[in-house]
């Protein structure tokens, strides 16, 4: 495997242990380092991350989340 993908393997299962396997925008909120949520979705608009609804909030796949990351790293 290349090292981007060990990168994305990584950070998934870090972020995997501390929210599980999906995340709110709270957990982005804090996980980005953002002092609102709006900051939280304005990034999730950019890397293209969507949403899923589940019951009646809004979550977003931990698997996703930590690609976007890594893929902003510019190591793509």
């Amino acid at each position: 495997m290349s090292s981007h993908y060990n990168e994305i393997k990584e950070k998934r299962q870090i972020l995997r242990d501390i929210y599980g396997g999906m995340m709110t925008i709270a957990d982005l909120t804090r996980e980005l380092g953002y002092g609102s949520p709006k900051s939280a979705r304005a990034w999730l608009a950019t890397v293209g991350v969507e949403a899923v609804r589940v019951g009646r909030g809004i979550r977003y796949e931990t698997d996703q989340v930590a690609k976007a990351i890594v893929d902003g790293r510019g190591m793509v």
